[in-house]
């Protein structure tokens, strides 16, 4: 049985699902200890689409995707990067009602991502690639509809919808067949689930 996205190719995701493995998490610090080691991956994969874009001619949509990268995968920030979205997410969702009760749709659709992974490496085509896509525009999608708007994890849901538009397929799915790092969130993401996993 696959791993839930927890430990999906983009790392930012995780934080969707910190209460898989941190349900008791107290401190942005918990969560971003999970986040970090993802991290280096998402970074990679996102510099290989960003350099295919412009290797194809498409510049400005290779701004779009690496300032994402550098807004979103950063280390530091207040209300951007990584520390921004623990910090939005643990302060204004992590243990409340008013979130748990409200987030079945996007638990669904983070944990069908899993299933659009083939089961090897190689399996990595553009049609895999565009399956993958159009299940983290449905977690974008849910998670907008669960997360307050002018918040980080809304922004950065939106800012990433806006940046996996069908054209730029064949550009993620370079980076998913060559670059080492995301290989290994492959074989996390193609691994056994846990043995326990609470729900957000």
């Amino acid at each position: 049985m696959r791993r839930p996205i927890c430990g999906g190719a983009l790392c930012v995701l995780l934080l969707l699902t910190a209460g898989t493995s941190t349900a008791g998490a107290d401190s942005v610090i918990d969560i971003l200890g999970q986040l970090k080691t993802f991290r280096s991956g998402a970074l990679e994969l996102f510099d290989s689409a960003a350099t295919a874009l412009v290797e194809s001619g498409e510049e400005e949509e290779a701004a779009k995707v690496r300032k994402w990268s550098d807004d979103w995968l950063s280390i530091l920030g207040v209300s951007t990067g990584l520390t921004g979205l623990a910090k939005d997410f643990v302060v204004n969702y992590l243990g409340r009602s008013s979130y748990h009760d409200q987030n079945g749709y996007l638990v669904s659709a983070i944990n069908q991502v899993s299933s659009a992974f083939p089961d090897s490496a190689d399996g990595f085509d553009e049609d895999t690639t565009n399956a993958i896509r159009q299940r983290v525009i449905v977690i974008c999608r849910e998670g907008m509809t669960v997360f307050a708007a002018g918040g980080s994890l809304h922004s950065m849901l939106s800012e990433l919808r806006g940046i996996l538009k069908t054209s730029n397929v064949p550009h993620f799915t370079k980076g998913l067949q060559s670059n080492a790092e995301v290989q290994k969130l492959f074989k996390y993401m193609a691994g056994p689930k846990p043995e326990t996993s609470d729900e957000l």
